[in-house]
C-alpha cells in the first residue's frame, strides 16, 4: 500500500542571524566560562591562605617572647615536637591548633638562622609536594604578611620553601 499523499519537502528557510554573531556569542560564553573556573582558583587560594597566614602569626608572638625573656632564640626545631621550654609560653597550645587548619601539607620549623641570613631568624615552611598550586598559596600569604614579592622582604618565598624572618625589636 502506496501513500495516497505526495511528501512534499519543506522550504529551508536561512537563519535570522549571521553565522558570525553565533561564533561570537560561543566564544564570549567560552571565555565567561574560562575566567569563571579561573577565578574559583584564584579564590580558593585566598581562602587557603588564611590557614597558612594564621600559623605564622600565631607561632610569632612565643617566640618573640621567649626571645625577649631567654636574651636568646630557640634552637632549630620542627614544629610538631617544639622544645620544652617553649611550652611555658603557650607554644603548643596556641600554634597546634593553627596547623592543624593550614592547607597545605608540610614541614613548619623554626631556624635561627634563616636562608635571609646566619643570625636572622624565621619561621620556616616546606611543602612535601611543592608544586604551582603551594606556590601561588604562599604567594598571597606573601601579600598578606609583607611586601608581595616573594624574593624580598621579611616573608621570602623559593620553589622549595618560605620562610618568615622574626625581629625581637
Amino acid at each position: 500500500m502506496a501513500d495516497s499523499e505526495t511528501k512534499v519537502p519543506q522550504i529551508l528557510l536561512a537563519p535570522a542571524s549571521p553565522l558570525w554573531y553565533h561564533a561570537m556569542m560561543w566564544a564570549v560564553g567560552g571565555l565567561a566560562l574560562g575566567l569563571l573556573i579561573a577565578f574559583g582558583f584564584v579564590l580558593r587560594d585566598h581562602f587557603q591562605a588564611d590557614g597558612m597566614t594564621l600559623v605564622y602569626r600565631e607561632a610569632r608572638a612565643p617566640l618573640i617572647q621567649y626571645r625577649l625573656e631567654k636574651g636568646a632564640w630557640p634552637a632549630k626545631f620542627d614544629f610538631r615536637v617544639p622544645p620544652a621550654d617553649l611550652a611555658a609560653f603557650g607554644f603548643t597550645k596556641v600554634v597546634q591548633p593553627a596547623l592543624d587548619k593550614a592547607p597545605v601539607n608540610g614541614t613548619w620549623t623554626f631556624t635561627p638562622d634563616s636562608p635571609a641570613g646566619k643570625g636572622i631568624p624565621a619561621v620556616v615552611f616546606t611543602p612535601s609536594t611543592p608544586d604551582a598550586s603551594s606556590l601561588r598559596i604562599l604567594l598571597v600569604v606573601d601579600g598578606r604578611l609583607d611586601d608581595g614579592d616573594g624574593a624580598k622582604g621579611i616573608f621570602r618565598v623559593s620553589e622549595t620553601e618560605a620562610a618568615f624572618t622574626l625581629k625581637a625589636e
